[in-house]
Order: structure tokens, then C-alpha cells, then sequence
């Protein structure tokens, strides 16, 4: 039996914008970071390899989006994930894409192997 989603129409907005914030891989890698606990602005720039400034826009979409959420303590910015249940999403992902890429390899395979069989084939008839 078919699972049924309650995608509600009036949350289709909603979805959508969570699932463009996830469209990115500088905010995939900073959700990764997050998992491991909260970080300051400056350390996860750092840590990512990309400008304060960009690692701010990429948070304040993140945040936006409800996916992390900010402590201010004084001048600092603090980041820490907001839904956990990202990371479950996250994994139904990243099976789909092995599963994906195992039959691609599959495909891959069967080609090579008809392509080595048909050029034995076709060197044996020349002999």
C-alpha cells in the first residue's frame, strides 16, 4: 500500500523554501557542522573556508527557513540546529542518491561488459 504525505496545499510555500535552503552545499556542509554542536559565525567560516559575511548570508537563509537557530551572547553569534529532524531527511537522501548511483554503476558495468564480449567477439571473426 501506497504511503499517503499530509502535504497540506497552504504548506507547499513553505516546503518548497525549506527544500531550496537544503539546495546548496556550503549549507549542506554548515548543517553537517551544526550536528556536532553550536558554533560561532567566525569559527564555522572559518572552518567551511569562506567569508564571514557569505557564511552569514548562507545562516540567515538556513534560519529563515526555521533550520537553525542564533544565541546572541554580547557581540557574538551563535548557531546551533533548530529541527533535528533535518538530519532524517537528510539520511532518506543520501540513500536514494547510493541507491541511484548503484544502478548507475550497475548500467555502467552491463555496458562495459557487452562492450568487452561484442570487441572479443568481433577479434575473434577477424582472426
Amino acid at each position: 500500500m501506497k504511503k499517503t504525505h499530509d502535504l497540506r496545499p497552504e504548506l507547499i510555500p513553505r516546503v518548497a523554501e525549506r527544500l531550496k535552503a537544503l539546495a546548496d552545499e556550503t549549507r549542506l556542509r554548515m548543517l553537517l557542522r551544526l550536528g556536532q554542536g553550536p558554533c560561532r559565525v567566525t569559527h564555522l567560516a572559518e572552518e567551511l573556508g569562506i567569508a564571514q559575511a557569505s557564511a552569514s548570508k548562507h545562516l540567515a537563509v538556513l534560519r529563515q527557513a526555521g533550520l537553525v537557530a542564533v544565541d546572541r551572547r554580547g557581540t557574538e553569534a551563535i548557531y546551533r540546529i533548530h529541527d533535528p529532524s533535518i538530519f532524517e531527511l537528510c539520511d532518506i537522501v543520501c540513500g536514494g542518491v547510493r541507491r541511484h548511483l548503484q544502478e548507475q554503476l550497475a548500467v555502467l558495468g552491463e555496458d562495459s561488459q557487452a562492450s568487452a564480449s561484442t570487441g572479443a567477439t568481433a577479434r575473434k571473426g577477424k582472426r
